[in-house]
């Protein structure tokens, strides 16, 4: 299977600031779902929690702020001797922030844009599917 035609996954891991506490995330992106990539937090199955966000917050937020409402996505410059990336995911009541070494997801970011360039996204969506399944049945 070449990069192209796989899904690409990353386990990193990601600890929560004010409670220092562990979660394990899986980044998650496969080319069924160009436009998207998902990210699994929980330590078993079956306490596990996935948010689907956008492809594109995440090399943006890399880089500065990215995202507005749910997802917020941005760099620290330091936290000891290793770059963050912080994550803050909200939902009504609940708010989440995390934060995880920039580079491990900087490099999993990088090669879902070897699987799927940048621009080529659309190419990749059955556009008479997506439609099928969003019309009711004739």
């Amino acid at each position: 299977m070449t990069a192209a035609s796989k899904a690409t996954a990353s386990t990193t891991p990601c600890s929560a600031p004010l409670e220092r506490a562990n979660v394990v995330c899986r980044f998650r992106y496969d080319r069924s779902s160009p436009f998207s990539v998902r990210l699994d937090f929980g330590s078993t199955p079956d306490d596990e929690v996935t948010w689907v966000i956008s492809r594109d917050l995440l090399p943006a937020g890399t880089e500065g702020f990215s995202g507005e409402g749910d997802v917020k996505i941005w760099p620290s410059r330091q936290r000891g001797d290793t770059p963050s990336l912080y994550l803050r995911l909200e939902r009504p009541g609940v708010t989440a922030m995390f934060v995880a070494d920039l580079h491990p997801v900087r490099h999993w970011l990088d090669d879902t844009y070897v699987a799927v360039p940048a621009g080529n996204e659309s190419m990749l969506v059955d556009w008479n599917a997506l439609a099928g399944s969003l019309l009711p049945p004739a």
